[in-house]
């Protein structure tokens, strides 16, 4: 019988240390770029390598009311707002393009809001309505009247599509202006770009929504 308990004893005993030293595993939480729980974004921000953008204008994927439709003051519009992270360490500088396809399936016609170069290796964010304020340089505006930033602003009801890209350079093209002028349109910026080295690039793509 004493043997018994002392079976019974040592049994008890072995699951009790058992239980109390066994690991406990919790998986992580889902997390978006901006490290918060929720569930990931429908259109990805980063490269391959981790560059990425983001905007706190745009809530999965869709850019909030505030930001559409800015009023225009003396011809300028407030910007949106940008942070980009993860950059290549080699980059010298930075310049941003933000189009939209009118018609999705032709992607030879677009019309371009923002254009952006000479940005300082050291800059990782734009501030909301600092695109033409800072130590950088500017191009001409969607409907190439001024030298500023277009906002989405579409008449017809629907979804709109708008392509934010940020381009890491190995250096800032030689061919562009060393000011803001409306000679830059699109196409100047992004061939200029093709004549140096796109160390890595990263792309925002939100869209727009008009009841």
């Amino acid at each position: 019988m004493n043997n018994f308990k002392h079976l019974f004893y040592f049994f008890a005993l072995s699951i009790f240390t058992w239980a109390c030293t066994k690991e406990t595993v919790v998986s992580p939480a889902l997390t978006t770029n901006t490290g918060t729980t929720t569930t990931t974004p429908s259109t990805p921000t980063a490269s391959a390598s981790g560059f990425k953008l983001t905007s706190t204008a745009v809530v999965n994927g869709v850019l909030l009311d505030a930001y559409k439709c800015e009023k225009k003051v003396n011809g300028i519009e407030n910007s949106i707002p940008l942070a980009w992270e993860n950059a290549p360490a080699k980059a010298a500088s930075f310049a941003i393009t933000m189009i939209h396809y009118p018609n999705s399936a032709d992607s030879t016609k677009y019309n371009s809001y923002l254009l952006l170069w000479g940005i300082d290796k050291t800059v990782n964010k734009i501030l909301y309505a600092e695109a033409n304020k800072g130590p950088w340089f500017m191009g001409v505006n969607k409907d190439g009247n001024n030298i500023s930033y277009t906002s989405p602003c579409s008449a017809g009801a629907g979804t709109h599509q708008y392509i934010l890209t940020i381009y890491a350079l190995s250096e800032t093209p030689a061919s562009l202006p060393t000011k803001s002028t409306m000679a830059v349109t699109y196409e100047v910026l992004t061939k200029a770009i093709s004549t140096v080295t796109v160390l890595d690039k990263a792309k925002l793509i939100f869209n727009s929504v008009t009841p």
